[in-house]
């Protein structure tokens, strides 16, 4: 039977052992989080690929594919969801690590619920490295890491046209800037902490007006 002295270390040492035990369960993942404006609906696609220098012998090859998550869409007030994505997944024997997120939004998904159309539908993207390049920020120390987008309508120039849907990245006052919302994470920054992709709405514009702003932001992210 243990001495005194050690079972006062032993409970002394539980509450720590406790902590990394529940640390160790959180260590593998994320949360993704996403702020969507009424009747949009989201899929989210994830890329796990092996470690950069090692390669997996395995039927699926080296990169696999894996639906994260699918929301249902259909409401008439922006809304958010939450989801738990892991860092890394092991299978056949293969360690892989998530390297990209593809997010696929349907800004009218009450119309078809069972079919997304092409002219209704844009996309943002979130890429997971070991190491950011120089100049792209981080996670905060603490809180939420936000990458903020704007999602507006494309009007037909002509009867008979089909509105489209174009959605960019933006800061949080709604400037946009050129390429889709999202940006790069840094893999050993994630475990336990929450990422958040903020879309907002902006007015209707003419198609004609939405391709003269791509092209003017497009120029000026050129010239940077």
């Amino acid at each position: 039977m243990p001495s005194r002295p050690l079972r006062r270390i032993a409970r002394r040492l539980l509450p720590t052992l406790a902590a990394l035990a529940l640390g160790g369960c959180a260590s593998n993942e994320f949360t993704l989080e996403a702020d969507l404006p009424g009747d949009f609906s989201l899929v989210g696609d994830a890329r796990y690929s092996p470690p950069e220098g090692h390669h997996c012998d395995a039927s699926a090859g080296d990169d696999l594919n894996r639906r994260i998550f699918a929301t249902p869409g259909h409401s008439e007030r922006p809304y958010r969801v939450s989801y738990a994505v892991p860092l890394s997944l092991r299978s056949e024997g293969c360690t892989r690590v998530l390297s990209h997120i593809r997010l696929e939004m349907d800004g009218e998904s009450a119309t078809h619920p069972q079919d997304a159309v092409a002219p209704d539908i844009s996309f943002a993207h979130l890429s997971i490295r070991d190491r950011l390049p120089a100049g792209i920020r981080g996670m905060p120390k603490k809180g939420t890491r936000i990458f903020d987008g704007r999602c507006r309508w494309l009007l037909p120039d002509a009867a008979g046209g089909e509105r489209q849907l174009q959605c960019h990245a933006s800061d949080i006052n709604g400037s946009w800037f050129a390429g889709k919302p999202g940006g790069e994470l840094q893999r050993d920054e994630l475990p336990g902490r929450t990422v958040r992709l903020a879309i907002g709405v902006a007015p209707d514009v003419p198609a004609s007006a939405g391709r003269d702003n791509d092209q003017t932001l497009s120029a000026v992210e050129s010239s940077n």
